[in-house]
């Protein structure tokens, strides 16, 4: 799998997942330096939103219009996974106001491998590739958008619409009524 730099093919190592098939469950840091687990089956959805590096123009304004898009949502785990250094994330996280979602540092590499956007050459060697996963409750990738062009900007009314879809959809499983009438 690859995408491009400024136009120059980049190699993306890792395993590439699929819409339709069960997220993998990847660790993470947390700004207060504890290791967390996410992907996989969770109360809630979640968008899992994979940033190249705050530090530029693209990815800043990113972070910031999905802080804002995703305040309708109350029952929707934001995540944005960076590979930044600890210290600039915890700033810039408090400088730029984000609190509708959960900034956090894939400092293993961990989701970068499980999810298959890691930046295996080049200039941005060992960063994540921009991309944007939706999660359902029973862990399944319900939209994945992969970002071909580094410097280009997610598709943020489809993944806005899948998330609409997902929220609106009946929870899976069984209902009472289902229960009462086996």
């Amino acid at each position: 799998m690859q995408i491009t730099v400024h136009g120059t093919p980049v190699e993306l190592s890792g395993k590439e997942v699929f819409v339709g098939k069960e997220a993998p469950a990847a660790r993470i840091t947390k700004l207060d330096g504890t290791q967390n687990v996410i992907g996989m089956i969770a109360p809630n959805i979640q968008l899992i939103i994979a940033i190249p590096s705050l530090k530029t123009e693209v990815c800043s304004l990113g972070a910031k219009k999905f802080n804002e898009l995703v305040k309708q949502f109350r029952k929707l785990d934001t995540i944005m996974v960076t590979t930044d250094d600890l210290e600039f994330v915890k700033e810039y996280a408090t400088k730029e106001s984000i609190d509708s979602a959960e900034l956090v540092i894939d400092t293993q590499r961990n989701f970068a491998k499980k999810f298959g956007l890691l930046i295996s050459e080049g200039k941005l060697k060992d960063r994540l590739a921009r991309a944007v996963y939706i999660i359902d409750r029973e862990g399944v990738i319900a939209y994945k958008e992969l970002v071909g062009e580094i410097v280009d900007e997610v598709n943020y009314e489809a993944c806005i619409e899948a998330i609409t879809a997902l929220v609106s959809e009946k929870k899976k499983g069984h209902t009472h009524e289902n229960w009462m009438s086996v």
